[in-house]
């Protein structure tokens, strides 16, 4: 009795950890045959995976200036956090996009690389990509009103009165100040400033990172258990989207009735839909085959979406922006150059916002060069093997090859760019206005991008909401700099330095920054 009861505790213990086993040792075989540069031997002759994961957390930019001085026409790969990442030269990326979504896929590497091989969170799905490349570009001009009217709220309430020059931690007013644009295209006027969807939706964001950082951490056969239990950071994850169904389900099913009862009294005027990101997805979900044959969706999953969206565009809209700010207050001289601009714009009758917006090239000069300097991430053109392909250099790619190229090599090299190191935030105005228009005029813009500037990702599966987080980001900088002066707080040490964890690239939150307002002992000018 004693054998065979040990006998059936041992079974479903060995049913997990041999499944683990096996596919921790599978994980640790290349599947592409290039060289690896962050896998030495230990003593005893074994790999030291533990070192080489702990070099790609910290040093992850070492390896890639590496990579680039000894491949940078090549490929190679270096060991992640759970396998091998491969990273692809520039060169191949008019190749790799040539392939359909169905043999390289940005869906699926992004749901491989942040919820990893148990997915207990569905974060990439056709449906949203669909409804933001389409729709949410197509509106964007239409948002810009109501988009400064958040800023402008964000700006006159939740700043101090800056009276004389005032330390402040940008971090917190910028994500706060994007939150409400983000809601706002997400939700509309009506929900946009409510406190329980806003505190659902930002802490979703810093719960999902949180949580997909710690579950990564427990062998892969067994984060099924350790995601329902063990996991704070997926609970609350969890928790939110329960709380964001119960927001979003009734206000979906209240403008379907609100639209059927006009349809049938039409003697009381035509229905006005919404013009936010809940309704084109709940429209567009109950349209199959607009999303490359999608089925079509529930409103509950519409409500996860809006989730979702706001976890991508606050995190890196945010990221960026806070980025341009800090640069603004590294290089003040060129307030004065956004604002002259501005208000010639203004003086020449560009009125509509939309126009107004797109017309300031200095400013979007600005923009693309402090993301030149501080981009979000080291890599861009994350993709997802699907189905195997092999390159015209001979090299083969299997199934599940996860594939990257190195970006920020790419921003900081002296044969792309002349002065790679020195901010020029006139860069790409100056080759706008030496190229007189036409493609090259357009590579050098914000949301253009190309083999040299592949920050927005590249070709067809390109981020699709840069559009929207570009006009968002050049209203807040253009309020901003209306309305205060800023400088560093201590000039000789200079911009406060971003951390890289990963491939992920983060402002310090915790740094503070100069503000005076305008008017207060400073010229308007």
């Amino acid at each position: 009795m004693i054998v065979i009861t040990a006998l059936l505790v041992a079974f479903p213990i060995l049913l997990i950890l041999v499944p683990s086993y096996i596919a921790t040792r599978r994980r640790k075989f290349p599947k592409v045959d290039v060289p690896v540069l962050n896998l030495r031997s230990k003593e005893g002759g074994k790999l030291d995976y533990t070192a080489a994961t702990e070099q790609y957390m910290y040093h992850f930019e070492d390896i890639l200036q590496e990579g680039w001085q000894r491949f940078r026409d090549g490929i190679y790969q270096v060991w992640g956090i759970d396998g091998f990442l491969v990273i692809v030269s520039p060169k191949y990326a008019e190749e790799m996009n040539a392939l359909g979504t169905d043999v390289l896929d940005v869906h699926a590497a992004s749901q491989t690389r942040i919820i990893g091989e148990y997915e207990w969170l569905k974060i990439a799905d056709h449906l949203l990509f669909h409804s933001v490349q389409i729709d949410l570009t197509r509106n964007t001009g239409n948002l810009i009103p109501g988009i400064r009217k958040e800023i402008e709220y964000v700006h006159s309430v939740h700043y101090p009165p800056c009276e004389e020059w005032t330390r402040i931690a940008p971090w917190p007013r910028l994500m706060e100040t994007m939150a409400l644009v983000v809601s706002y295209m997400t939700v509309g006027a009506d929900l946009s400033r409510d406190e329980a969807w806003l505190s659902t939706m930002t802490g979703f964001l810093d719960d999902l990172f949180a949580g997909g950082w710690e579950l990564k951490s427990y062998p892969i056969a067994l984060r099924p258990l350790a995601a329902r239990g063990l996991v704070p950071g997926i609970r609350r994850v969890w928790a939110h989207q329960a709380r964001a169904r119960s927001l979003l389900v009734p206000i979906i099913r209240a403008r379907r009735a609100a639209e059927a009862a006009a349809a049938l009294h039409t003697t009381h005027g035509a229905y006005e839909k919404p013009n936010d990101l809940l309704q084109w997805m709940a429209d567009n979900s109950r349209r199959p085959g607009r999303q490359q044959q999608q089925p079509a969706r529930s409103d509950e999953f519409v409500a996860d979406m809006c989730l979702v969206v706001g976890f991508g565009a606050l995190h890196a809209t945010g990221t960026t922006l806070a980025n341009a700010v800090l640069d603004l207050a590294a290089h003040p001289e060129y307030a004065k150059v956004i604002r002259d601009e501005y208000r010639g714009e203004v003086a020449r009758g560009h009125e509509k916002a939309s126009a107004l917006v797109n017309s300031l090239g200095k400013l979007d000069s600005f923009l693309k060069e402090s993301q030149r300097m501080n981009p979000t991430t080291l890599t861009a053109f994350s993709r997802q093997v699907l189905k195997p392909f092999t390159l015209s250099n001979g090299v083969h790619f299997p199934e599940g090859t996860h594939i990257l190229v190195p970006s920020a090599m790419i921003s900081r090299d002296p044969t792309v760019y002349p002065s790679p190191d020195k901010f020029d935030g006139l860069r790409f105005y100056n080759r706008r206005q030496a190229a007189a228009g036409g493609a090259a005029a357009h590579r050098n813009q914000f949301t253009s991008t190309s083999r040299e500037q592949m920050h927005f990702g590249f070709g067809r599966q390109a981020c699709p909401g840069r559009f929207f987080g570009a006009a968002a980001i050049k209203c807040v900088v253009l309020d901003l700099v209306e309305r205060f002066d800023l400088r560093l707080v201590d000039e000789a040490a200079g911009r406060p330095r971003n951390s890289v964890k990963g491939a992920m690239i983060s402002p310090d939150e915790k740094a503070e920054l100069l503000f005076r307002r305008r008017g207060a002992g400073s010229s308007q000018r």
